[in-house]
């Protein structure tokens, strides 16, 4: 894998992020009926354009990318709520070590004095037990389930620094 680094998501990404994001459709799909409230959004979320947009205008979505500037993969955080909303890998990418900079990098956006929340699809999926086994080399714990846009997925917290 060429030396990866971190830049913010802009508007001229959009594409790539729903790209991104598509790749995910059949885990999502092993847990909901359909990708309507996933990607529309619901009475108390956002559309995923929108959540896209917002993320982009508070500059807390970033791309790991190749040297030759190829997205590898994507992380958004809240740094409000201290949470990462956001985390992929394209598969054509080792999930490993690039989302390995992407957790590092979304980390140090964050407040290590305060609990880091994600959530995480549930599939018994190659590429998803890797990002699951990621989460857990950085101290996720997980918490239960919730609902998501419709989707029923983990929710994983990493404890306060001591």
């Amino acid at each position: 894998m060429d030396a990866l680094r971190i830049r913010d998501v802009g508007c001229d990404d959009v594409a790539t992020w729903m790209a991104l994001s598509k790749e995910y459709d059949g885990y999502v799909l092993e847990t909901a009926a359909d990708l309507a409230e996933w990607y529309e959004g619901g009475v108390a979320s956002l559309s995923f354009g929108d959540y896209m947009a917002a993320k982009i205008g508070k500059r807390e979505a970033f791309m790991a990318v190749d040297a030759g500037g190829e997205c590898c993969g994507i992380v958004a955080v809240s740094r409000r709520n201290n949470n990462i909303t956001f985390f992929g890998t394209f598969h054509r990418c080792d999930v490993l070590p690039v989302g390995d900079f992407l957790l590092r990098h979304a980390l140090s956006e964050l407040d290590a004095r305060r609990g880091v929340k994600i959530t995480g699809l549930k599939s018994r999926a190659e590429h998803i037990r890797k990002i699951n086994e990621l989460f857990g080399k950085h101290g996720f714990v997980r918490q239960g389930d919730v609902l998501e846009n419709g989707v029923p997925v983990v929710c994983l917290e990493k404890s306060a620094a001591g």
